[in-house]
């Protein structure tokens, strides 16, 4: 699948640790930080909300399996699959400007 910028999985870019709460390498793409505030986000509403990929499949039209590698750092979801999710769980999941400041994200020179 490609990927943006021909970065590697997001999950490739740990440091430490486990996805998607492990420390990522100082040389991670601006991607792998987003994919890693998706992944808690969404990890976080699924465990609340005692839901399983196949019940955010049914409840959001999302592949199931999109939802388990985006777990799991593997892939990026496209924006039509973050629209979904976003949408019918009724939760902000993509990392906002906000939040990337305090995340690290968007810090990197270019």
């Amino acid at each position: 699948m490609p990927r943006s910028n021909r970065d590697d999985a997001p999950a490739s870019y740990l440091a430490a640790g486990s996805w998607p709460d492990g420390p990522l390498r100082a040389d991670a793409p601006v991607s792998a930080r987003y994919a890693q505030v998706f992944a808690r986000r969404l990890r976080d509403v699924i465990a609340e909300r005692a839901l399983n990929p196949f019940a955010v499949e049914r409840i959001t039209g999302v592949n199931r399996r999109t939802v388990e590698r985006a777990l799991r750092g593997l892939v990026l979801p496209d924006f039509g699959a973050v629209a979904r999710l976003e949408t019918e769980l009724d939760v902000d999941l993509w990392p906002r400007r906000e939040s990337a400041r305090v995340t690290g994200i968007g810090t990197q020179a270019r």
